[in-house]
């Protein structure tokens, strides 16, 4: 999903276990579910294209467990298990 298909959008910063992260969260259209347009880890862009959260809580926390290294980020054809 891009920006341009948001409702809402937001610029989120912040640090997580020594490495810091930036993002464009946005809200879907259908105002159902948040995602990251665009990410950014230590100044490297990271792909998020199947990643998707119930709140903003959890999309903001997702951000920070990928950049620290807790988790991956999901691809297209990963299966989608709902998220927070």
């Amino acid at each position: 999903m891009r920006a341009a298909d948001a409702l809402t959008q937001e610029t989120i910063f912040g640090m997580a276990d020594g490495a810091t992260y930036s993002g464009t969260l946005c809200l879907s259209r259908d105002g159902k579910r948040y995602y990251f347009a665009q990410a950014q880890v230590d100044g490297h862009n990271i792909p998020l294209p199947g990643d998707h959260w119930r709140t903003r809580e959890a999309a903001v926390r997702g951000l920070a467990d990928i950049a620290c290294g807790a988790r991956k980020p999901r691809s297209d054809s990963s299966p989608q298990p709902p998220a927070d």
